[in-house]
């Protein structure tokens, strides 16, 4: 029986196919890696005319409670930082069906860029403008 020397165990770009796919692998944790140490951070309504601070790539959620049947719910205001960007809106069920239950709304952001801005929510009707005196709610957000 003949030994097998070592050029012919491998098979030929056998090293390079097992380096492509290392290389692979490698590119797939480090996009892993960002997502990973992402935290979210959650804002309520104690939180009002606090401040608030986040790492870029991070997720800011607000939970606010509000009385939708009412008509009144809360929204992001027009005049707020374009650091974030609103990518879900969600609200809770009331425990029962009745018109004084209220209900926390959650507004998840993310944060697109680093700086230094003010998060603004009006509490009103969806159809009606922003009037001065309304209930709003405001964190200074940091984003480093």
């Amino acid at each position: 029986m003949r030994p097998v020397r070592s050029e012919q165990a491998v098979r030929p770009g056998g090293w390079a196919q097992a380096v492509r796919w290392l290389l692979v692998v490698a590119i797939a944790v480090a996009c892993q890696t960002h997502s990973a140490f992402a935290a979210t951070t959650v804002v309520t309504d104690a939180d009002k005319d606090s401040t608030v601070q986040v790492k870029l790539g991070d997720t800011l959620e607000v939970r606010l409670k509000s009385n939708p049947a009412t008509g009144y719910a809360w929204a992001v205001h027009p005049k707020s930082s374009a650091l974030l960007r609103l990518t879900a809106e969600t609200q809770s069920q009331p425990e029962a069906p009745d018109q004084d239950r209220p209900v926390v709304q959650a507004f998840t952001f993310e944060v697109k860029r680093k700086g230094d801005g003010i998060l603004l929510m009006r509490y009103g009707r969806a159809r009606e403008k922003p009037f001065l005196g309304e209930e709003q709610f405001n964190v200074r957000v940091v984003i480093e």
